[in-house]
């Protein structure tokens, strides 16, 4: 079994977002903010090859690069290209190559990597076409019905997509 930590898109989030009520003082020694309080984040995507018979799967996806370029600006997207698949040919492995991605929840930040790279005028397409999409059921039905806090934290084209996709695998307790 081989394993890779496999770098996707970085992003620069509002600290106070990032670190909820902890005051600034404190957190800003461990990770400065910039001028916009921005702190600078990289989404890392885990890569495990030969698991369980062979087969290839990735754990999240990262932000991804699907926003189009006003909402990049807004969240903080820094690359417009999509990392995450750069970062798989670089180890060997294309999109095609992936049998199965594990998502822990479907905020942007973790599920976004699942999306292409924004074009103009196209709609949202899902990337591993081969892939089941592995959820835990209880953070699905949170996505479909987010609470009004956590609502600006999910993207709505991904459920839809994953079920129109019959590669949906939701999860209850553990899973081998």
């Amino acid at each position: 079994m081989k394993l890779w930590s496999i770098l996707g898109n970085s992003q620069a989030l509002d600290g106070g977002a990032m670190f909820g009520n902890a005051p600034k003082a404190v957190w800003q020694k461990w990770l400065p903010a910039d001028a916009d309080n921005r702190v600078h984040l990289a989404c890392r995507a885990l890569l495990v090859d030969g698991i369980a018979g062979g087969r290839r799967v990735l754990f999240e996806t990262g932000i991804g690069a699907f926003f189009d370029p006003k909402m990049r600006e807004r969240y903080g997207v820094v690359e417009s290209e999509h990392v995450l698949l750069r970062s798989l040919a670089e180890a060997g492995y294309t999109d095609a190559d992936i049998d199965a991605v594990v998502l822990s929840h479907l905020h942007f930040d973790h599920a976004g990597g699942l999306l292409a790279a924004w074009q103009p005028d196209t709609p949202p397409r899902l990337l591993f076409p081969n892939a089941r999409y592995i959820i835990g059921r209880q953070c699905w039905e949170r996505a479909l019905k987010p609470h009004p806090r956590h609502r600006a934290s999910f993207i709505p084209e991904p459920p839809a997509l994953l079920e129109a996709s019959g590669r949906l695998e939701l999860v209850d307790g553990t899973h081998t």
